[in-house]
């Protein structure tokens, strides 16, 4: 399967944000391929978003359902039960925001849905979306990507740029086929100063060739403004290993069950010479 995904972040203004999944099942003819429009604006009481999902492929999808997480709420959409090449569905969410901190906030949207062989399969798509007044964090973040094969360590690199320290909570967000032990951390970084943080990543149902779009939230409140910086990387599963290299052991001990086999063909070839007639 190749997953592909494109975000864009949310604005107080009307956004468009795109989310591209596109699904091939090895050894499939068919393709699934969603396509996932939000659009979000918010106003000084709520904030409104609607999510539309598009099969772009050659095969059905289905039972879609949309998740929306935002300013500490989740909700999810009726389930579509199947959505046919060509088609699309659209499902509306609402936030109210009346006595919320101004600052920027996370928002996610998971999409979850089925092949023909009730496999499931989910993308994501993080933003962030600004109450009250637009505002950008001094913290900057530079993801790494990540080739998974069980698990592993995906690691984010910070640098807080202003002149005050800043106590930040850092979230990882995963697709559904992905899980970590410690997705939500604690940590202090003092003014002008870098470091890293590094999550660990589990392969829980992935198939082998997928990449997955995940992020990463790191939070932290100044002066009464609350702040977001979002972090984006690739989690791409490892192939599998070729059928050498899964059964070496046995191609090694047969090889020398075969060899010491000949050696006493050979032996017994050169006796039965040396006796002779």
């Amino acid at each position: 399967m190749r997953c592909l995904s494109a975000q864009a972040p949310a604005f107080l203004a009307p956004l468009l944000c795109w989310l591209l999944l596109t699904c091939t099942p090895a050894g499939a003819a068919d393709t699934l391929k969603i396509e996932t429009r939000t659009d979000v604006e918010a106003t000084a009481e709520r904030v409104r978003a609607r999510v539309v999902i598009a099969n772009g492929g050659t095969a059905p999808a289905y039972n879609l359902r949309v998740h929306l997480t935002a300013l500490g709420v989740s909700d999810a959409s009726p389930v579509v039960s199947r959505l046919d090449p060509g088609r699309m569905e659209g499902v509306s969410f609402k936030r109210d925001i009346r006595g919320m901190p101004t600052g920027r906030y996370p928002m996610t949207v998971r999409v979850d849905f089925h092949d023909a062989n009730q496999y499931p399969f989910s993308a994501l798509s993080g933003m962030t979306v600004d109450v009250g007044e637009p505002v950008n964090p001094d913290l900057a973040v530079l993801s790494r990507d990540l080739e998974l094969q069980g698990s592993g360590i995906l690691r984010f690199d910070l640098k807080n740029l202003g002149l005050a320290p800043a106590r930040i909570t850092a979230t990882l967000v995963l697709p559904k086929e992905l899980s970590s032990p410690a997705a939500e951390k604690g940590f202090e970084m003092g003014p002008r100063s870098e470091g890293s943080i590094g999550f660990e990543v589990r392969n829980f149902s992935a198939l082998p060739g997928a990449s997955y779009p995940v992020f990463s939230y790191f939070e932290y409140d100044s002066e009464g403004v609350h702040h977001t910086a979002l972090g984006r990387s690739l989690i791409t599963i490892a192939p599998d290993d070729t059928l050498f290299r899964r059964f070496r052991w046995a191609w090694i001990a047969l090889a020398g069950i075969l060899g010491a086999l000949l050696i006493l063909v050979l032996l017994r070839g050169r006796r039965q010479k040396a006796v002779g007639p």
